[in-house]
């Protein structure tokens, strides 16, 4: 840097001074976020972008109905929205360093996306240095009628319905293969098992067209609780005190985010919550959709764990299904292939449920009128969402569509000692079927030839 152009300039806030590097669009209370909130290995802000756009819709919202209310002056406001587009159109991660998580209840989300704005606007609009905050200051003008509670908010359960749609729909995929596999393998049937011992004869349409209803449980469950998401609680502004924005923007900030997020073909449709001091004492809805979304991990873990089950052997295990082989499984045992995909399914699960639970916990202690842990609610759902929607795809892709049945193998088990004593049960009665039992001993040709006999006549 040449001295006409230091490697650093100084702001001010009610701290005090700060050095900021001079090329940096955010400003004194994200460098000092940068500084306190070390990273050590976790993500960046701008590691989320669907919350960063929806905190940035929001922005935008705020000052298209500040300009539209009188609240701000329509050249700074105009340059306001013009910055938020700019944004949306080349993002810039390096605007956004803020630690995931960090104290404060989200404020340096929040102001991070404040000072960015701020110098950009200021910058493109009036020719202004960076840092300046003039004519257009983060806190005045860009955070006018609203604060970091109910702008977070609003911007956590928009990123939220954005998310889960894409889950939800690799979910609904993977339930499709099930149905179409079940069709494709009707004919064939399977021992199935209780308590891991040998029960029934069922057909793989039964069992997979059971995992599929399973999953669909999960996600309509999960859906009605993501539309819950659509009831937000900005102008709620602090603590949920309405009469901290003005009434004009309070009554028009809706109407004028849902036109943007329909332009932007994001969810729209949100009305306020019920009861904007509940939404600042909890995150409830957020919370509902993590449970549901942990059950259904649960349940992916639950299926991927069946097929290593099913694929277990080749000889010397359950050997009823074959899955693609993907990669060598051992270093050295030459020919070994593991079930890798359904154990990365497992992983992804296990470190969903982790995040499902850090989300539940921020329930346990948002203390008096304000729950200040939402940075840890959204960054933990979106991971949620982001690592199962991984482990689902990959496990579609990767195995479920390309798996097959052992058909010999399923038939010899299918036909095999308990299921034969169940068929000669039907036909005959259980007081027959237990002493055929007893007298064979164990000696499966004996109870097939009972059966047959029985079939026969």
């Amino acid at each position: 840097m040449t001295p006409e152009h230091p490697p650093t300039r100084q702001e001010f806030d009610s701290i005090g001074a700060h050095t900021v590097p001079s090329s940096a669009l955010f400003g004194i209370q994200t460098q000092r976020a940068v500084e306190l909130y070390p990273l050590g290995g976790a993500a960046r802000f701008s590691d989320y972008p669907l919350l960063l756009e929806a905190m940035l819709q929001v922005k935008k919202a705020a000052a298209r109905t500040n300009i539209e209310i009188g609240a701000i002056d329509a050249a700074m406001g105009e340059a306001i929205t013009r910055a938020v587009d700019e944004l949306l159109a080349r993002p810039r991660p390096e605007a956004f360093p803020v630690h995931a998580f960090h104290g404060g209840g989200g404020i340096s989300f929040n102001m991070n996306v404040n000072e960015v704005l701020a110098n950009l606007a200021n910058a493109e609009g009036f020719g202004a240095a960076y840092g300046s905050y003039a004519p257009i200051h983060p806190n005045d003008h860009v955070n006018l009628n609203h604060s970091t509670a109910d702008c977070l908010s609003t911007g956590c359960h928009i990123a939220a319905l954005v998310a889960f749609e894409g889950l939800s729909q690799e979910i609904e995929g993977l339930a499709a293969d099930l149905d179409r596999l079940g069709a494709e393998w009707a004919p064939l049937r399977k021992l199935a098992r209780t308590c891991l011992q040998d029960a029934v004869d069922i057909g793989f349409k039964d069992y997979l067209g059971g995992v599929a209803a399973c999953l669909r449980l999960n996600v309509a469950r999960a859906a009605q609780d993501a539309e819950g998401l659509r009831r937000i609680s900005i102008g709620g502004n602090i603590i949920g005190r309405s009469t901290d924005c003005e009434p004009a923007f309070f009554a028009r900030i809706i109407p004028v985010l849902n036109e943007q997020l329909a332009q932007a073909r994001l969810p729209d449709g949100l009305v306020r919550t019920d009861n904007l001091f509940a939404a600042s004492q909890a995150h409830d809805r957020l919370l509902a959709l993590a449970g549901s979304l942990d059950q259904t991990a649960r349940t992916l873990i639950r299926f991927a764990k069946d097929l290593r089950l099913m694929a277990s052997g080749p000889h010397g295990g359950l050997g009823e299904i074959r899955l693609p082989a993907v990669q060598p499984g051992s270093s050295a045992i030459p020919g070994k292939v593991n079930p890798t995909i359904p154990e990365f399914m497992v992983q992804c699960g296990m470190l969903a449920c982790g995040r499902a639970a850090a989300v539940a916990m921020t329930g346990d202690h948002g203390e008096m009128d304000y729950n200040p842990w939402e940075a840890v609610v959204i960054t933990g759902l979106l991971d949620m969402i982001a690592i199962l929607q991984a482990g689902v795809s990959t496990l579609r892709h990767n195995c479920v569509q390309g798996m097959r049945p052992d058909a010999a193998r399923n038939t010899d088990n299918a036909t095999s000692l308990l299921p034969s004593l169940i068929r000669l049960k039907q036909l005959k009665g259980y007081s027959h079927a237990s002493a055929v039992a007893k007298e064979a001993a164990g000696d499966l040709a004996f109870v097939r030839r009972k059966v047959a006999e029985a079939e026969a006549g």
